[in-house]
């Protein structure tokens, strides 16, 4: 895996990867709108998504019916003045708060084995759970 980031200017870089390339903004925003998506949603975003992924194709392999998965997730830092220059300190990501909702009518106690295994196979999470609180839970109704 591999990838590169050429700036664009002034919060603005184009990441490339494969054939892939996408347009990212600053490290976090704290602002209601902006032009580019931040790194933290990035890394959140790749996070959820790439979960609700793995999930879903386990639950196929496994011949599980388990619809409307969605994943809801917040991010807090150590330090958000760190991050803003304000004052001295830790400006990296404290706790992640996940939540898997999905539905299913199938044996539950099956759909969360297959939930257990998507996680624990999941190098995202597993990186990521080496340096923050990361909090994973799912919800079935």
């Amino acid at each position: 895996m591999a990838v590169r980031a050429r700036s664009q200017g002034h919060l603005k870089s184009r990441v490339y990867s494969r054939n892939f390339s996408f347009e990212i903004g600053q490290p976090a925003s704290f602002e209601e709108k902006d032009k580019y998506p931040s790194a933290m949603e990035y890394l959140l975003g790749a996070l959820a998504g790439s979960l609700s992924t793995a999930f879903s194709t386990e639950c196929a392999k496994d011949n599980l019916d388990v619809d409307d998965i969605e994943i809801s997730l917040s991010g807090s830092l150590h330090n958000i003045l760190a991050h803003l220059g304000m004052e001295e300190g830790d400006p990296s990501l404290s706790v992640i708060e996940l939540k898997c909702f999905a539905s299913t009518f199938d044996d539950e106690d099956k759909v969360r084995e297959v939930w257990d295994r998507s996680v624990s196979r999941f190098p995202i999470a597993a990186t990521l759970s080496k340096a923050v609180d990361l909090n994973i839970t799912l919800a079935l109704g």
